[in-house]
């Protein structure tokens, strides 16, 4: 079993040079941090800005943010995003060409109310999932091009074929979208993976973001097994009074939602977005416990966004770092560590309000598990005490300290580490 952490790159890719920098130097402090993957952020208006004809060079670009990914040992999924349709309705996503309903654009912290007041959002989505002029036939064809693109680089894990899927509302609210459209869709993107010429990829699929919030979600599946169940979660509560209360988040909601949706369906999870919008009060905290409730479920996440140029798209405040890189006073509630890579079966995954974090599993015998244990959090060397396994502390990767455990098929390990 292997475990990933890391964050979106970025808010600033959602517009021009649709990029999310210039200079690749601030993925070495997301590397010695203990992250070990990015989502990575890719627009369809800047990958086929006329229909028919995929920028080249673009895609060369994105390459080299992924070449310095791969430098630093960090794993890529390729994330096609989009929010409310396009940038001429205030969002991102979709080219001018492939935009056939216009409107008054969002603007603000609190666009995402657009996907339900704006019948313009609404009506581009319905054409696009109706393959209305042969808009998703068109999108379908160039998610084929990025793909081959794309399988020269040995570390793209997966592929997200489209961000916070949304439809008109009445179809999003009966479950006709996510059990008939999506279905269909995500049914598609697998044939884009399969038809690939190059390695498995992963597919993560999204439901509708209204999931975020706790809303159960009505998504069909019928994936093989590379599919990952990706849903965001963030707490509306907090959004909405702008400060963290947990006897009134919906965090916890929310993740029991889709935890239970893909042990349901025998699909890992990842959770694609979570975090920190609109300057919320006690941000800090909330990252914690949300961390924390993450640990316990053994889900893989990808924490929104690391931006280091700025401006914030729709000033959303949702960076983990200031412009140039210095850490935000939340930031170190994400800097923890986690086994990404378990030889067995885990059981519990515990990090109390103190400084004790317990770790438990039961081993299969099968190579080492990783520890993964980042010096921002504990250190040079952190106090660790192992019972059932043979330890190893192993300095071999700079500043990321990771404790390696060997043990016998059958054994069950118990790992507790203390924070400096």
């Amino acid at each position: 079993m292997r475990l990933f952490r890391g964050v979106n790159l970025s808010g600033r890719s959602k517009s021009p040079p649709f990029l999310p920098f210039d200079d690749p130097a601030p993925l070495d402090q997301l590397r010695a941090w203990g992250f070990n993957v990015l989502r990575l952020l890719v627009i369809w208006e800047a990958l086929e800005p006329e229909r028919g004809r995929v920028d080249e060079s673009y895609l060369a670009a994105v390459s080299r943010v992924v070449d310095a990914a791969e430098q630093r040992g960090l794993y890529v999924i390729v994330d096609m995003h989009q929010d409310l349709y396009a940038r001429a309705l205030g969002g991102d996503g979709a080219p001018p060409w492939a935009t056939r309903h216009d409107g008054p654009p969002a603007s603000g912290p609190r666009w995402f109310m657009h996907y339900l007041r704006s019948s313009a959002v609404q009506a581009n989505f319905a054409d696009f999932w109706r393959d209305e002029d042969g808009l998703r036939t068109a999108y379908l064809e160039t998610m084929a091009r990025l793909v081959t693109w794309m399988n020269g680089h040995p570390n793209v894990i997966g592929y997200d074929f489209f961000n916070e899927p949304m439809a008109p509302m009445v179809d999003v609210v009966s479950g006709r979208f996510e059990s008939e459209d999506l279905r269909d869709f995500n049914a598609e993107c697998a044939r884009v993976l399969e038809r690939a010429e190059g390695p498995a990829r992963l597919q993560f699929i999204e439901p509708c973001p209204l999931v975020a919030f706790g809303v159960p979600s009505r998504l069909v599946h019928e994936l093989g097994p590379t599919a990952v169940f990706a849903p965001h979660i963030y707490d509306i509560g907090a959004l909405g009074i702008r400060r963290y209360h947990p006897r009134v988040s919906t965090y916890p909601l929310a993740l029991e939602t889709v935890t239970d949706w893909a042990s349901a369906h025998d699909m890992p999870l990842l959770i694609g977005e979570f975090g920190a919008l609109n300057g919320i009060a006690r941000a800090r905290e909330m990252l914690e416990d949300e961390c924390r409730m993450l640990d316990r479920v053994f889900a893989s996440w990808t924490a929104w966004h690391y931006d280091v140029v700025g401006p914030e798209w729709n000033d959303e405040d949702a960076s983990i770092v200031m412009v140039g890189g210095a850490e935000r006073e939340f930031t170190i509630s994400l800097i923890r560590p986690y086994p990404r890579a378990i030889a067995g079966t885990p059981t519990r995954w515990e990090s109390k309000r103190g400084r004790t974090w317990t770790f438990e599993y039961d081993a299969s015998g099968e190579g080492p598990t990783e520890l993964v244990v980042p010096q921002r959090w504990g250190g040079k060397r952190p106090t660790f005490g192992v019972d059932g396994a043979e330890a190893r502390w192993s300095e071999d990767e700079g500043d990321l300290g990771v404790l390696l455990l060997e043990a016998q098929a059958g054994a069950h390990v118990v790992v507790t580490l203390t924070e400096h």
